[in-house]
């Protein structure tokens, strides 16, 4: 990508034209620009690039992606986008979607802005050298002036060159104009230049010339702000000739007509020349030109113009803005609502009607996620009048913040506030707070608070969503995941196929339930079909939780390899932006697998950057992530001391154990303490994991079984220990997680051989082995193999797990053979990696070439594919 960044006059479009021109026939290039008028219009730049059908700036992005890939099969594919500081926010999260997710993609995206990076993620992105190359365009030197007054057939000597820059300080159009304007003998003469110092001056100057029809089309143009039909200009500047009126306009060189088009358009050529004919306009003039433009513009642009020609509160114009907010808010264009709220608000004449408007916009970027821009409102929320929405909004700002305790302050005042005709006030209140002490683990409160808002009778979908969300995820704080699926089942009975793309954000709640009651293909399932869905989904907040969650479910599960990339997947999703909680938890799902494969080197550097998100957040959650982290490497190092250290303050006291969790950690724990020998300690923490699992409904049955057979074992047990381990293998599934069964099979083998039946110990140790050694799991099937050998056997058909090849793919071309070796189709693998079908191409074509296949057949064995390097 390259970002071109100046002042306005700087040269940048110019300089982009000047590229675009030196481009081969084969180049498709994509064009589109943002203007002022537009920047609450949301998709306005995307939509001149394609037609999307996505509603979220992600899913936008993903449908532009999907468009550029297919423009790439004829070739190469420039896309400018021009002036992005006035983009409107969902262009700019498409637009930086779009640019994250090119990859080896045939896809140049050149950008122009001013300087001054909103706080949206573009500013990171742009400084990162390896993505973006930046260009930045400043002032002319004086060789430069006089090189660019010898292009335009003026030259000039030494002293002249340097009284122009001197005058225009090396401005690009200012000095470009005045060499339009001024003759050699003028620009050579001594002393001060005779034209006006300022570029504004000069183009006033220029005009004041011009007959008056050119005037007023220069002023119509001005005021219209985009490419228009040569009518409607004529139309809007109130001339009957339209035509000799441009006649005497183009010489200047401020208009630029294109007679072959459609309409034969017309438009000022610099975004300077528009601002100083603009400001140059008397109120009245100003005021007449607007009213004319909105009578000839859609309903958007005319709103746009009806505000531009207001000249003081207008009560009518404030309305009509609130109404357009509120259809735009039902039609999921929270940032377009939220900008025509806050325009309202400066042109009521009622105080209680100004501060109503300001309320709405700001509650709307906060649960558009634009949390800085809704900061920046802060000191006038405070100003407002007191009273429920005040409280709600202070509150949803407080929350944005970190700031728990003023939340739920806040939020408690404006439900207890909120008056019969303040339902969605009362609703939201109600439901944000739900969420806050959901997070501090009172379930019963959860459950009340979200009952109390579904009791109000109908609310918008969005708020449904949330408000059953909460209730679910309260039961499950209060008695359980499987309560809480109960729970959700009123309202989500339907498997993940069958369910819509507006309840995609109960889909993920579901999903995590089933995370926390450990039925893991299920919850699997679920996740699934939620990241499948936020191609098409209004917003999609939850996506990266989506993705780690399934990292961490598909670790259990034994899927290490992709496992891995889910959790690459949802940390590509907020790169450049600060989620510490999606950066904790997956750089130690990472952490865990790569320890657990033995690659300790790679596992530090994501453990270093799991603890250092993990001490930022300080929460209950990243506590719990940091300690199983630990506990994971350390079991992965045959070191149970450590594991106990680590896990041994999370059950501590067993009561203050949060209901709602899976308790697989505390499985970890009692193993170690059983492989140190402190039997009494395991065994105490085996009654405590068993109450556990059965006031929280959780199936722990076989790896109980599995503890109680290494109990009995250590005691000297032996038939005890072995009706138990075969108690715990018949009840093993797919939801209990493979290190847990391979380490009972082990555990039973290594039993059988010290009784002496080898052949029974081989048996079990064989399945411990290939459990595993699809994953990759070095640490563990160097053991196992080591207790093979001791029974006089080996691992069978030995199935390497570490070196399986000496050709190293990077982590993408790893990712796409993995899934290419599992039967996706390339579609299906962009799908998954939210990529373009030309980059999974790319990828797979050199991961062919460097491994030396020639099918997929051949890629589903090869050793640098299955397991991960």
């Amino acid at each position: 990508m390259i970002w071109v960044e100046g002042d306005a006059g700087s040269g940048k479009t110019a300089l982009v034209r000047q590229a675009m021109s030196g481009l081969s026939a084969e180049v498709r290039v994509l064009q589109a620009a943002a203007d002022e008028l537009s920047a609450d219009v949301e998709f306005a730049v995307v939509e001149q690039l394609a037609a999307i059908r996505g509603r979220s700036g992600f899913a936008a992005g993903l449908e532009l992606l999907a468009h550029i890939g297919a423009a790439e099969d004829s070739g190469p594919v420039v896309v400018v986008v021009e002036d992005l500081h006035w983009a409107d926010a969902a262009s700019r999260q498409a637009l930086l979607t779009l640019a994250r997710r090119l990859d080896q993609d045939r896809v140049l995206l050149i950008l122009t802005s001013r300087p001054g990076a909103r706080p949206d993620g573009w500013d990171r992105f742009r400084l990162d050298s390896a993505r973006c190359a930046s260009v930045s365009i400043g002032p002319l030197s004086v060789a430069e002036v006089a090189a660019l007054a010898r292009a335009v057939g003026v030259p000039l000597g030494p002293g002249g060159a340097e009284r122009l820059h001197r005058h225009t300080k090396g401005h690009p159009l200012y000095a470009r104009t005045l060499l339009a304007e001024l003759d050699s003998a003028q620009l050579a003469a001594g002393g001060d230049l005779p034209v006006p110092r300022s570029l504004a001056s000069t183009i006033v100057a220029t005009l004041t010339n011009l007959p008056k029809p050119a005037r007023e089309l220069a002023s119509a143009l001005a005021v219209l702000n985009q490419r228009v039909p040569l009518t409607v200009a004529g139309q809007v500047a109130g001339t009957t000739d339209a035509a000799m009126a441009l006649e005497h306009l183009l010489p200047t060189g401020f208009a630029r007509w294109l007679p072959r088009e459609q309409g034969t358009p017309v438009e000022l050529t610099h975004p300077l020349f528009r601002m100083a004919i603009y400001d140059d306009l008397s109120p009245t003039f100003r005021r007449r030109y607007h009213l004319a433009a909105a009578a000839l513009a859609d309903a958007p642009t005319a709103l746009e113009h009806r505000v531009a020609a207001a000249d003081g509160p207008d009560d009518d114009l404030a309305a009509a803005l609130a109404d357009a907010a509120r259809d735009r808010q039902r039609g999921g264009a929270l940032s377009s609502a939220a900008a025509y709220f806050l325009r309202a608000s400066g042109l009521s004449t009622s105080l209680m009607d100004r501060a109503l408007y300001l309320l709405r916009g700001v509650e709307l970027l906060l649960l558009d996620q634009q949390v800085s821009a809704a900061a920046t409102f802060q000191v006038q929320v405070d100003a407002c009048p007191g009273g429920a929405r005040r409280s709600l909004v202070l509150g949803l700002l407080a929350w944005s913040k970190g700031d728990a305790a003023a939340a739920e302050g806040h939020l408690s005042a404006a439900a207890a506030s909120a008056s019969p005709e303040e339902h969605d006030v009362l609703a939201g209140a109600l439901v944000q707070l739900a969420m806050v002490v959901f997070t501090a683990g009172d379930g019963d409160r959860t459950v009340d608070l979200a009952t109390r808002a579904l009791g109000l009778g109908p609310l918008d979908s969005e708020l449904e969503q949330r408000a059953w969300s909460a209730l679910a995820l309260g039961e499950g704080m209060r008695a359980g995941a499987p309560a809480g699926l109960d729970r959700l089942a009123e309202r989500l009975p339907r498997p993940p196929e069958q369910v819509s793309v507006s309840d995609a954000g109960l889909l993920t709640t579901r999903g995590t339930l089933r995370f926390y009651a450990s039925h893991t293909t299920a919850a699997i399932a679920d996740l699934r079909g939620a990241a499948r869905m936020s191609r098409d989904a209004t917003s999609v907040p939850a996506l990266p939780r989506t993705h780690i969650h399934l990292a961490q479910l598909l670790f259990a599960q034994g899927d290490w390899d992709e496992a891995m990339i889910q959790a690459r997947v949802g940390l590509s999703l907020v790169e450049n932006e600060a989620h510490l909680w999606i950066e904790a938890q997956a750089y130690a799902a990472l952490g865990t697998i790569l320890a657990s494969r033995g690659e300790w080197d790679s596992a530090t550097g994501h453990t270093a950057s799991a603890r250092r998100a993990a001490t930022a957040l300080g929460t209950a959650e990243m506590v719990f992530t940091a300690c199983y982290l630990e506990a994971s490497i350390a079991r992965a190092r045959s070191d149970p001391r450590g594991v106990v250290e680590a896990l041994g303050i999370l059950a501590a006291e067993p009561r203050t154990i949060p209901m709602l969790s899976s308790l697989a950690w505390w499985s970890v724990l009692i193993e170690a303490l059983i492989d140190l020998g402190d039997l009494e300690a395991g065994q105490r923490h085996l009654e405590g994991l068993a109450a556990g699992t059965r006031v929280r409904r959780l199936d722990f049955e076989a790896r109980l079984a599995g503890h109680r057979a290494r109990l009995a074992a250590a005691r000297g047990k032996p038939s005890e220990a072995q009706r138990q381990f075969n108690r715990a293998i018949e009840l093993f599934g797919a939801d209990d997680p493979v290190l847990d069964r391979a380490i009972t099979h082990r555990a039973f083998g290594r039993l059988l051989a010290a009784s002496g039946d080898r052949r029974g110990a081989a048996a079990q140790l064989r399945m411990a082995y290939e459990l595993l050694a699809p994953a990759g799991a070095a640490p563990f099937l160097q053991g196992i193999e080591a207790d093979l050998t001791a029974t006089g056997t080996g691992p069978g058909r030995r199935r390497s797990y570490e070196g399986r090849s000496s050709v190293r793919l990077t982590d993408r071309q790893h990712e796409v053979a993995v899934l290419a070796a599992r039967g996706l189709t390339n579609r299906e693998i962009a799908d998954r990696l939210y990529l373009s079908e030309k980059a999974v191409e790319y990828h797979l074509g050199h991961v062919f070439g460097k491994l030396g296949l020639r099918s997929r057949r051949e890629l589903r064995e090869h050793p640098a594919v299955m397991p991960s390097r």
